[in-house]
């Protein structure tokens, strides 16, 4: 179960390397490009408190998801961008450069740890969701926050008369950055800058990541009224936050943390990370309009409620989704695990069975034709005895692979024994799947078993077909096909026989005795069969 975690987590955060250096220059050009019109969005909606730049940063959000996506090639795309937006947002265009670098540094370290720790995409594990979060809170950004703060307490601290003249028009200051003229200012700059940035990578790299990653079995289409519920929960949020109602902050929360829980369970990654960017725009919007639920408080308060709001709700639903992936994934491979053979990479008897039972009453529903073939493998004990068991599994693993092949559907082909194998063909008459299974017997009779580097060997079959009667059920289909079996063993194997159709009667229905069991188990006495191994040997000269 472990190697099947690595394997899907390794496809899944698998990087994007673009092909060429043109590649590398368009997806720089979009990052850039991205960086700087989010970056003057942000920036329109900030609150100037001090020296606070934005509750939540977004474009190292979209940084973080390009570096993870595609490498970090693509981080030269944030020095332009950064270096780009701070013609409008400031402190300086050197300033901005200085930051540029610095964050084009924690964006390509973002995506190498990323894939360092295995993080993946899909946030299906708690693993995944604690190492993203605290990378992004105890590492990259501590990286940004100090970076960033000290070029503003430089530019503060250094008089403009020891700025040479050919440097002026670089270290214009300007911009809603302003420099730190006091040490004093630089915690609470830091905090901010450190709280604005982790809150904008929190909120918008998962969305990017989802909505960029092939899509999970609990991201698929739910029904309209579904789709419908999750619109209006997250609109009724919003309109409490924008809106005049008076709302406590801690009683929205908790709304919100229940919706991005339904979102999650029945909308997947996608879903909720959705909801957590629309939900946390809204609660942006009021912090920095100082409307809706926020109206009455400070804008240091407002700033500090926003950010822990949308911190907390991103987190939570986060890691609330990953616990909840998680369950289903054990218990989509214990399902996996209990009605598939790990031998041959088909349904056991089990999981056959219960197929077979649907497919006859969707066969008596309808009227239609129904069909099934009961193959087993000769010589196979002969082949076990003296070449070894290892021979034997490549045996049926040929056979599972021929008869995979030709099925109607994965779930229509099982093996049913140790050496047995039964395939369903819905509607398919009786004659028609007698041709069928003479073209799967020809071609597993014609496929080599390569047994050893200078050794390969062919095995052939026998199979039984029967059809579903109007009075029959599937122990009737199964003795009827296990009998027209003994019969083509009994006419020197490797044949196809076709049940006669009398025998499928009601009054044998009474007299069946199908065991549900394991491969490896023969069916009950009055079913069994002797099968009278036959194959032969070709040596690789």
């Amino acid at each position: 179960m472990n190697e099947f975690k690595t394997k899907t987590r390794a496809q899944a955060a698998r990087v994007f390397e673009p092909a060429s250096p043109a590649g590398t220059l368009v997806l720089s050009v979009v990052l850039a490009v991205a960086y700087v019109f989010f970056g003057r969005l942000t920036f329109a909606l900030s609150v100037e408190y001090g020296n606070v730049t934005s509750v939540v940063f977004i474009p190292e959000g979209i940084a973080l998801a390009f570096c993870i996506r595609f490498g970090s090639r693509v981080a030269g795309g944030i020095f332009i961008g950064q270096t780009i937006l701070s013609l409008w947002s400031g402190p300086s265009l050197l300033g901005g450069a200085v930051i540029g670098l610095v964050n084009a540094g924690q964006g390509a370290l973002g995506g190498y740890l990323f894939h360092r720790w295995s993080i993946s995409p899909r946030f299906d594990h708690p693993r995944d969701v604690s190492l993203f979060i605290g990378m992004i809170f105890l590492i990259l950004q501590p990286i940004s926050a100090t970076g960033g703060v000290a070029v503003l307490y430089l530019l503060g601290v250094i008089p403009p008369s020891a700025i040479p003249l050919e440097w002026a028009s670089w270290w214009w200051i300007h911009g809603m950055q302003k420099p730190l003229p006091s040490l004093d200012l630089v915690p609470s700059a830091w905090v901010h800058w450190w709280i604005g940035n982790s809150v904008g990578q929190l909120l918008v790299a998962p969305l990017i990541l989802a909505w960029s990653t092939k899509k999970a079995p609990v991201d698929q289409p739910k029904s309209a009224l579904e789709v419908t519920l999750s619109g209006i929960g997250i609109l009724t949020v919003i309109a409490l936050a924008l809106g005049g109602i008076p709302t406590h902050p801690l009683l929205l929360l908790a709304g919100t943390y229940l919706l991005l829980l339904w979102i999650g369970l029945r909308r997947g990654l996608r879903g909720i990370t959705l909801a957590n960017v629309l939900i946390g725009a809204a609660v942006t919007w009021a912090a920095s309009s100082g409307g809706g639920f926020m109206a009455h408080l400070s804008i240091a308060d407002r700033l500090s409620n926003a950010g822990f709001f949308v911190a907390a709700a991103c987190a939570l639903s986060l890691f609330l989704f990953s616990l909840f992936e998680d369950r289903r994934i054990l218990i989509d491979r214990l399902t996996h695990l209990a009605s598939w053979d790990s031998l041959v990479e088909l349904p056991n008897r089990r999981h056959f069975i219960e197929v077979a039972e649907q497919e006859i009453a969707i066969a008596r529903r309808d009227s239609r034709n129904l069909a099934l073939l009961i193959l087993d493998a000769d010589n196979f004990k002969t082949l076990n005895d003296q070449w070894g068991h290892a021979a034997g599994d490549a045996a049926l693993r040929m056979i599972a692979l021929a008869c995979a092949s030709v099925s109607p559907r994965p779930d229509c082909a099982g093996r049913i024994g140790g050496e047995e194998f039964a395939m369903l063909l819905p509607a398919m008459s009786v004659a028609e799947a007698s041709d069928f299974a003479e073209m799967l017997r020809a071609q597993i009779a014609a496929t080599p078993v390569q047994i050893a580097p200078d050794t390969t060997i062919y095995v052939t079959v026998s199979i039984g077909v029967s059809a579903f009667g109007a009075h029959a059920d599937l122990c009737a289909m199964m003795r009827a096909a296990d009998q027209a079996l003994y019969t083509a063993k009994g006419r020197g194997r490797n044949k196809v026989v076709q049940a006669d159709d009398q025998i499928i009667v009601a009054s044998d229905i009474d007299r069946m005795n199908i065991e549900i069991s394991e491969p490896g188990v023969r069916l009950s006495p009055t079913l069994e069969c002797e099968a009278h191994p036959h194959w032969r040997l070709i040596r690789a000269r």
